[in-house]
């Protein structure tokens, strides 16, 4: 559980310098700390008095209740504190969350369906082959794989992976290729993880949930090769273009 903490940390330490934004934020980062107790999840930083609090991974959700807050002395990461939340139901074990400052009751996981559509990921694989403006390295412009998400009727996600063009068709599972390319689908194809993209970047799509009815993403971003860039990210789909709010 140790090695959680540390995940989250360092998820932390990339968005040092827009930790006072994040305090105001709707969107935590949220980590298990079961030392805290079994139903404990924590987050870093306060929770305004009185904010309803409802924290989110892949297939679950339960309400949570802030219960104390104690000194952040380990880690130098822009938040004076760590709140502990206590939630309804376990989290599924290691799992990726977010909290959201918001009721439960406004807060709707949504499916990701995987589909098929050749012509998409015809147009999706002319796109990144000839892409400049990616941050990829030079060697890494050949898709070897694309996964088409719909989200609803109107939302196709794409996330596809890279490797060099003598990778063999294969996606290599070593940090030196990993790349990958989360997109919009629309007219227009919008590279979810423009904001922070570095060359070999692991990652992908986490979940999708709507917040009082507006569509919202989670994507999270490391570089392989170092442990200092990671990223959480979460975007609001529902307009015609994808906004970043965290």
């Amino acid at each position: 559980m140790r090695y959680l903490f540390l995940f989250a940390v360092g998820i932390l330490l990339t968005n040092a310098p827009c930790c006072a934004d994040a305090q105001g934020s709707l969107f935590r980062h949220a980590f298990s700390c079961p030392e805290h107790g079994p139903s404990s999840v924590c987050i870093f930083g306060t929770i305004p008095k009185g904010k309803p609090v409802a924290v989110m991974a892949r297939n679950w959700k339960s309400a949570a209740v802030p219960k104390e807050e104690f000194p952040n002395t380990d880690f130098d990461n822009g938040f004076k504190t760590i709140t502990r939340i206590e939630v309804g139901t376990s989290p599924p074990k290691d799992a990726f969350m977010i909290a959201v400052l918001a009721a439960a009751d406004t807060v709707d996981l949504l499916p990701l369906k995987e589909v098929q559509d050749q012509a998409a990921v015809g147009r999706i694989s002319q796109y990144l082959g000839g892409a400049k403006d990616l941050k990829t390295a030079s060697d890494l412009h050949e898709p070897t794989k694309t996964r088409l998400l719909r989200l609803s009727p109107t939302i196709l996600l794409s996330e596809t992976f890279l490797t060099p063009p003598d990778g063999g068709g294969e996606l290599s599972i070593g940090c030196v290729y990993c790349e990958v390319i989360p997109m919009l689908v629309g007219q227009d194809l919008t590279d979810l993880l423009a904001t922070v993209r570095y060359p070999n970047t692991c990652g992908g799509i986490k979940f999708a949930f709507a917040l009082s009815g507006r569509p919202h993403l989670v994507s999270f971003a490391q570089t392989c090769e170092s442990d200092s860039f990671s990223a959480t990210l979460i975007h609001d789909l529902s307009g015609k273009q994808p906004k970043r709010v965290f």
